[in-house]
């Protein structure tokens, strides 16, 4: 059983215009509504590609209750703790050109009741876990040692956790020895003062977790393209999707696509083929996530891996 963590997850409103200029009325296109949070994504990429999971973190009021409702009308069990308030809501904006304006809210506070809760409940889910993943940013009310104490009690029972997150959760995450860790240039603050997207920057950067005893570490060079940091030496994997729509969940996709291929034992070079080519899929498709894992497997050979 994989166990995703979302500490503060979304509802994500997505409208399509044909135009986006401040400051005017613009009539939507289309307007598609989802959960959102990077571990809430993963969970439901995971389903699509033939995977259960449950997902966990924090839920709160009405959109608490739309996220949870709709990831169990897609089979996806929902674990969270109930917390007061209510979670965001992220409006993202794409025009005709592509260009794609997002306005995100902070999300509700967790209580100290809350946290205790969420780790008691950590606790029971990890006997029947294979994997863990969790991401995204942390709500008012989480200390920035959320993370790594999360892994303290992952490790613990011997199961691989994968982290995607940035700034000083990141590196108290790191701290504790995470199996995988993605550090995202996109975020501005990759937690290791990188400057996007030099590629020696990212290398050294990489090198410098890897080195504190990370498995492997994935550091975003484009968005057609990561570095990866493995016991192997280093891969620049690079896709070339031919209509992307956004590339808003993929890293999402690319994590979902790793846990799915280390369960699976794939080798480390057909797990990063196949996380890629996940990415390739999930930036085309119209809605949240990917088509098929059969969408998926048509464009393994559209994934180029290169030693670096």
């Amino acid at each position: 059983m994989i166990v995703t963590v979302t500490p503060n997850p979304a509802m994500d409103e997505s409208y399509a215009t044909d135009e986006f200029k401040p400051g005017r009325w613009h009539r939507a296109r289309s307007v598609v509504c989802s959960p959102g949070g990077r571990g809430v994504n993963v969970s439901i990429i995971l389903k699509q590609l033939g995977y259960d999971s449950v997902s966990t973190g924090f839920l709160a009021g009405h959109t608490g209750g739309y996220i949870r409702d709709k990831l169990l009308s897609w089979g996806i069990t929902a674990n969270f703790v109930n917390i007061k308030g209510r979670n965001s809501t992220n409006t993202f904006i794409r025009d005709a050109s592509g260009a794609e304006t997002a306005v995100t809210e902070e999300g509700p506070a967790v209580s100290s009741d809350a946290l205790k809760r969420f780790f008691w409940n950590m606790e029971r889910l990890m006997p029947r876990a294979t994997a863990v993943q969790m991401g995204g940013d942390l709500p008012p009310g989480v200390p920035d040692t959320f993370y790594r104490d999360v892994i303290d009690i992952v490790k613990r029972k011997n199961v691989p956790v994968y982290i995607d997150a940035s700034g000083t959760a990141l590196d108290l995450a790191v701290e504790a020895l995470p199996t995988v860790v993605k550090i995202d240039r996109r975020s501005g603050d990759s937690g290791r003062n990188v400057t996007p997207p030099a590629m020696d920057h990212l290398m050294e950067t990489a090198k410098r977790i890897f080195d504190e005893g990370v498995d492997c570490i994935i550091a975003s060079h484009s968005d057609k393209s990561n570095l990866f940091c493995t016991t192997k030496g280093f891969y620049l994997a690079e896709i070339k999707p031919e209509n992307p729509v956004t590339y808003r969940a993929a890293g999402d996709a690319l994590m979902a696509g790793m846990m799915a291929a280390r369960e699976e034992r794939m080798s480390m070079e057909d797990t990063m083929r196949f996380g890629m080519s996940c990415v390739i899929q999930t930036v085309s498709c119209p809605r949240k996530g990917l088509p098929s894992r059969a969408a998926v497997e048509s464009t393994l050979g559209g994934v180029t891996i290169r030693k670096v």
